[in-house]
């Protein structure tokens, strides 16, 4: 960088040169069309952002004019830092930005009701727990034959399955909209057995249905990747309202943790209707946990 020169009694001084390259960003969260979830979902992104932000703030407050050539080692230093600093708060940004988009898809706000909540502190110990109990060579088994049910009895995710399973479905889903469909009423045909069964009637007078994983938690815990996540990460992906459904109580407890195509009197259409959607969620979770995998640290 060229400094201001002046000659005096055959010595060439360089004046100070000032530098003002520094990394200040604004922050806030990013934009988004449907209404966000809870911040304390991406709580650990943004406290990435955060800590950045406060180095950031801490390297604009360094003096930052320097003698040249001097001090060109010092200014090079200063400028290799702000780089780091930028690219840093880059990826912090594109992560808080990528949880909260994966939050909103977990969410399903445009088709559901049901709210999607942080995990609360006295589970967090319970999933910690089971987490380090699986071993870091421990591969997931390949899908059961069609009809059968996914397994985790005896396994080393079992643990993890219990915990995860705790009260989940949450309770309160009561008539809460899933997947764009409100709670069926009393007397409806079940879609499930639509030439013999119809909704029934609970002993709180609302219609016998049940919020029904589409993804068993069974399936989702032995998904690739999924005892990697966080706790936090693990809690939401399997409680998420993208993968629930109103199904009759009948439905639900013959479908139990496998595929509806192992439901040999369930309704045929009904049935590859059930298995397509399944498939869809199923590569729609996966993807979901590969993203959050890369946004963890």
């Amino acid at each position: 960088m060229p400094g201001l020169r002046h000659r005096s009694g055959g010595l060439v001084r360089v004046l100070a040169a000032v530098v003002t390259f520094a990394v200040v960003l604004a922050f806030g969260p990013p934009a988004a069309a449907a209404p966000s979830p809870p911040a304390s979902l991406c709580a650990s992104q943004t406290a990435a952002l955060h800590a950045v932000r406060q180095r950031v703030t801490a390297h604009n407050a360094k003096p930052h004019v320097f003698q040249v050539p001097r001090q060109s080692g010092a200014l090079a230093a200063y400028n290799a830092d702000a780089a780091k600093l930028k690219a840093e708060q880059a990826a912090a940004i594109a992560n808080l930005k990528t949880c909260i988009a994966v939050m909103g898809e977990l969410a399903d706000s445009a088709n559901t009701s049901l709210e999607l909540e942080p995990l609360p502190s006295d589970l967090r110990a319970k999933i910690i727990a089971a987490k380090a109990r699986i071993p870091a060579s421990w591969t997931p088994p390949p899908p059961p034959s069609v009809g059968k049910n996914w397994t985790v009895k005896g396994t080393p995710v079992e643990p993890l399955w219990e915990a995860l399973r705790y009260r989940n479905p949450p309770p309160g889903v009561g008539n809460a909209t899933l997947r764009g469909d409100p709670r069926p009423v009393v007397g409806a045909p079940d879609p499930a057995y639509p030439r013999s069964k119809v909704f029934g009637t609970n002993a709180d007078g609302d219609s016998k249905a049940s919020p029904d994983h589409i993804v068993p938690l069974a399936q989702i815990v032995n998904m690739p990747g999924f005892t990697r996540l966080s706790p936090d990460s693990m809690y939401v992906v399997t409680r998420s309202p993208v993968n629930f459904q109103w199904l009759s109580d009948s439905a639900n407890k013959s479908k139990q943790s496998r595929s509806v195509a192992g439901m040999a009197k369930a309704d045929p259409k009904w049935k590859d209707e059930q298995v397509a959607l399944a498939d869809e969620v199923s590569e729609q979770l996966q993807a979901i946990i590969d993203r959050l995998l890369k946004i963890q640290g």
